[in-house]
Formats: C-alpha cells, sequence, structure tokens
C-alpha cells in the first residue's frame, strides 16, 4: 500500500470516527427501497431529537427540518452529501459514464414548522435556499434567541455555542412544486394548525409525507407555543388523508403507515367532543383539564402529563379565546432526561 493510500485510509477512519461520536443523536433511513435504488431518506431522530429527511436530485439534495443544533444540522449535511455521491454513482453506472463533477450539494431546506427542534440545524446549508412559510420565518426570527434559552435551561441541549437564527430565504403560502428531473416535491402551507404557519412536505413519486409537527404516532401534543386552532388542525389532516401516501415521516416518533394520520385527527376531535362536553356541563377550563379522559389514547407518551393541558386549549378555542401565553415559548418535544448532557454554552 502506497503512504497516499495509507493518509487516504487513516483520513476515512478519523471521518467515520468523528461520524460516530457527533451523529449518534440521528439515523439515516431509505425509504421506499434500499439504499442506491431509493431517492428518499428518512433522518430518524434518537435521544429525543426530532425528525427530518433528505431528498436525492441530479440537481441537488433537499433537506428537510434540520433538527435542534448547529452539530446535528453539520452531521445531517455530511450525511445528504454522502447520500448524494451515492445517488451519483448510480446515476453515472445507468448512463455509462464517468462523473465529470462532484455530486450536487443541499440546495434547499424546506422547514415545516418554526419550532427550534426543527430548525436550529440550518445555518449549517448556508449555500442552501431555506424554505418556509412567511409565518412561520416571522415567527422563528421572533422568538429564535427565546428558544434557544429554553433549549438551554429546560432541556440542557448542547451545541448552541455558535447558533444564530438562520430563517427563511424564500416564503410560501399555498404549495410550492419543487420540479426536479427525477421527482417532483410539494412544500404545503397548511395553515396555523399546531403553531403559526405550518407546513407539511408530499413526494407523490414516492407516497411520502414528511409530517413536521401534525402528526406524532403515540405521542399527546406539546403544548407549548401552540396557537388556539385545533379545529384547523383537524381540517388539514382530512386534507392530507386524501392524498396518496404510503409511509409518514412525522416530526416526533417512529415512521408510520398512512393511518397515523387517521389517528391523530381522532385524537383531536375526542378531545374537541370531550371538551365541548365538559364546557356545556358549566365547568371552567381548569375543572375541565381535571376531569376529561380520553381512555382509548391512554397508552399515548404524555397522556397523564400533557393531556390537561391539550383540554385547556381546546377550551379556550371552543369558547373564543385566544392561547394562553406559555413561558418559556416551546420550542418543541424533546424530552429532558434523554436530551440532558453537558453544555458548553459560554454567553457573550
Amino acid at each position: 500500500m502506497t503512504l497516499l493510500n495509507h493518509r487516504a485510509t487513516f483520513v476515512a477512519a478519523v471521518l467515520s470516527a468523528l461520524l460516530l461520536l457527533t451523529g449518534c443523536d440521528i439515523d439515516v433511513t431509505p425509504v421506499g427501497g434500499a439504499e442506491g435504488r431509493t431517492l428518499v431518506y428518512a433522518v430518524m431522530g434518537r435521544q429525543g431529537v426530532p425528525n427530518g429527511g433528505i431528498v436525492c436530485t441530479r440537481i441537488g439534495c433537499i433537506v428537510i427540518d434540520p433538527p435542534l443544533s448547529p452539530a446535528i444540522g453539520d452531521v445531517l449535511n455530511t450525511q445528504a452529501l454522502a447520500k448524494s455521491k451515492i445517488f451519483w454513482d448510480g446515476y453515472h453506472a445507468n448512463i455509462k459514464r464517468r462523473p465529470d463533477t462532484l455530486p450536487p450539494p443541499v440546495l434547499y431546506v424546506l422547514n415545516t414548522t418554526f419550532r427550534a427542534t426543527h430548525t436550529f440545524g440550518n445555518q449549517s446549508f448556508d449555500k442552501a435556499d431555506i424554505i418556509s412559510t412567511a409565518a412561520a420565518k416571522e415567527k422563528l426570527v421572533k422568538d429564535g434567541p427565546a428558544m434557544r434559552e429554553e433549549l438551554r435551561a429546560l432541556w440542557h441541549v448542547p451545541g448552541l455555542e455558535t447558533h444564530y437564527t438562520a430563517a427563511a430565504t424564500l416564503t410560501v403560502d399555498g404549495t410550492l412544486n419543487l420540479e426536479t428531473p427525477e421527482a417532483k416535491v410539494q412544500f404545503i402551507s397548511v395553515g396555523d394548525c399546531v403553531g403559526e404557519g405550518d407546513a407539511v412536505v408530499y413526494l407523490p413519486f414516492a407516497h411520502v409525507l414528511f409530517a413536521g409537527d401534525l402528526v406524532a404516532p403515540n405521542y399527546v401534543p406539546y403544548y407549548k407555543g401552540r396557537t388556539a386552532t385545533i379545529r384547523a388542525w383537524i381540517k388539514a389532516l382530512k386534507k392530507l388523508e386524501a392524498l396518496d401516501i404510503d409511509t409518514v415521516v412525522p416530526g416526533h416518533g417512529e415512521l408510520a403507515h398512512k393511518d397515523a394520520i387517521s389517528k391523530e385527527r381522532e385524537f383531536l376531535e375526542a378531545l374537541v367532543a370531550a371538551t365541548d362536553a365538559a364546557a356545556k356541563k358549566g365547568l371552567n377550563a381548569e375543572q375541565a383539564a381535571q376531569t376529561v379522559k380520553l381512555d382509548a389514547f391512554a397508552t399515548w407518551e404524555h397522556y397523564s402529563d400533557w393531556l390537561g393541558e391539550n383540554v385547556k386549549l381546546a377550551y379556550r378555542e371552543l369558547q373564543g379565546e385566544p392561547a394562553a401565553e406559555t413561558a418559556p415559548v416551546g420550542a418543541g418535544i424533546v424530552p429532558p432526561k434523554a436530551a440532558e448532557r453537558a453544555d458548553s454554552f459560554r454567553d457573550k
């Protein structure tokens, strides 16, 4: 083996070790086929890290919801480039031509929400266009620093020492069709459902939906930073049920089938109906929160500690009241014990 080969082997080993050390928070899983035979990857978070995605095309990668911190964003960028190379090599092998350029980098980053847990990796993609709804961009710019402090103080998330708010460079209200030589990717604004300016990403060619926080299988929804718009959320889920979907990549939790959308809707409908019944009995919001039980969903995560807060949100909506201000603003679902590690952040 030559000195050059020794050096290349050493560099590859170091890079692999770095990926193992820094990338333990995400798993990149091919969707709809084996690696090299699919364009779509689900980025599945571990230890409280939310989910995202990668779509490989000839003109560049599309990344969905870079999660939680610049450190994890850097890992996701590295993973996206690695998947792009696999796609690039396979494409040229099929046309029996050697690549004359490097694999394309990340072209677009799509944010389905304003929440820190889905957007704080944005800055790792400084050459890409970041796309969100206008409302999500406004909320991220306004609450970015407060969400960072919540992640530090409440959840003890590390790797935020270099964070800055990297909001959308392009905003969309309605549907944006990203046409690539391989596939069409749809960024669909669904309005205020879980929070201000929600969106989903739909891949018609692969029958895959990246649902963001609209779907979290077997989780009672997180309550901080929520808008009083549960009925709009239900309407949005009904529209998603009409799409041709095989696989749902939720914002949190395991990969799911299309029926996860229906189960989320059924939970919200049961929540609204039970809360309405409590209000008609003359109960106030606090009393309803103590009284309402949804036994069919009692096995869902955070049923005991978050159901009452969801009842209060539904109650205020039914009474025509705005959602109560919460402090902190609500960065997203991050189980605190799972995310607790040393934090090297230094105030500047």
